[in-house]
């Protein structure tokens, strides 16, 4: 046998050291890409109009969420019907009241202790809807904005990772949120935070899904990198998947941009796993909120190495001892002091 060269020999210990050979199979058994892929290719279809809060498709979209939940058997939060947090989301121009929904189920952990402590995995599963004029778009008539990036391979991760952990429990135990009225404002993870199902305090991360398009195949983009002790978790389970992670193209601007944020400003480590961006560039807004953005144009065999990498740096996240919390020095390290009671 070669010698082998230092880098290689360092990537070979931190891939032993970051999972064992058992997880990284039961992710990739558990979500083949037929079956992983199938929530994107239906949420992202025509047939769901863009899966606006304002039209009815949203529902479509969120039963469909439930009911992936329902076949996982995933448990439900007290008081919650149907996997859904329902409430009424109030609009201006013209002023009128959605019914809407957030949907969400839970996988109780097998620490005795480690159990009593959620980690979230979220996306918002809405999106823009359809044009009020079709317009070409390569080389078509087009009308509808499917958000296949923004954000259903976000949600269909979730998904995924649901699937994956209902088989593997992990040690803590894990709260899968897709939160409804993100386009509008950052709604649904709003109304979760203000009227949370569960004290917040036992909710220790959040690693959210959100994205706009993607420009490197080999990364993706941690918005919040070098804010919470979960880097290293996160890193090394996209070494796993031969993906490196790259910080906030627009140097920290995003962080506040998504649904992590109502969870951040109660405390809650809580940044957000992207796909991945070397620069937000024009090849980025040729996709994000554009009619194009579409699962045909979409690098699906990229999406699986997100996918599972993302399920790994949850599985790490969760398996570890160590409570994740966020950098000394951070904007919001006296929130979560102050959530957790922890010394000021």
């Amino acid at each position: 046998m070669k010698k082998l060269n230092g880098t290689l020999l360092i990537c070979l210990i931190m891939i032993s050291a970051c999972a064992q050979p058992s997880t990284v199979k039961h992710i990739n058994e558990t979500n083949i890409p037929e079956i992983a892929l199938a929530p994107l290719r239906f949420l992202a279809s025509d047939e769901l109009m863009g899966r606006s809060t304002t039209r009815p498709e949203i529902h479509i979209a969120a039963r469909y969420i439930s009911e992936q939940f329902r076949s996982f058997g995933l448990r439900k939060l007290e008081g919650l019907a149907d996997y859904y947090q329902s409430f009424d989301l109030k609009l201006n121009n013209p002023e009128r009241i959605i019914p809407s929904e957030n949907v969400m189920g839970w996988v109780e952990g097998t620490d005795p202790k480690l159990k009593n402590e959620f980690i979230v995995l979220s996306s918002h599963y809405d999106h823009l809807g359809v044009a009020k004029q079709p317009k070409m778009e390569e080389g078509k008539l087009d009308s509808i904005y499917n958000g296949t990036r923004d954000n259903a391979i976000g949600t269909t991760a979730v998904i995924d990772a649901a699937r994956y952990f209902s088989k593997y429990p992990a040690k803590r135990s894990i709260l899968f949120i897709t939160f409804t009225g993100e386009e509008l404002g950052l709604l649904g993870s709003k109304y979760f935070t203000e009227h949370p199902p569960m004290p917040l305090k036992q909710i220790v991360y959040d690693l959210n899904i959100d994205n706009a398009s993607y420009n490197d195949t080999t990364a993706i983009t941690l918005v919040g990198l070098g804010r919470t002790s979960a880097d290293e978790d996160i890193q090394k389970a996209c070494i796993v998947y031969g993906l490196s992670i790259l910080p906030d193209p627009l140097g920290g601007r995003l962080f506040k941009g998504s649904d992590n944020t109502p969870l951040a400003e109660k405390g809650i480590p809580a940044p957000t796993f992207s796909l991945g961006m070397k620069s937000f560039d024009q090849s980025i807004l040729n996709r994000y909120h554009q009619l194009s953005d579409e699962v045909g144009n979409f690098n699906l065999n990229y999406g699986m190495k997100f996918i599972r990498a993302y399920i790994l740096s949850a599985k790490n996240i969760a398996d570890n001892p160590v409570q994740p919390e966020w950098k000394k020095g951070d904007e919001f390290e006296g929130l979560g002091k102050s959530l957790y009671q922890r010394n000021q």
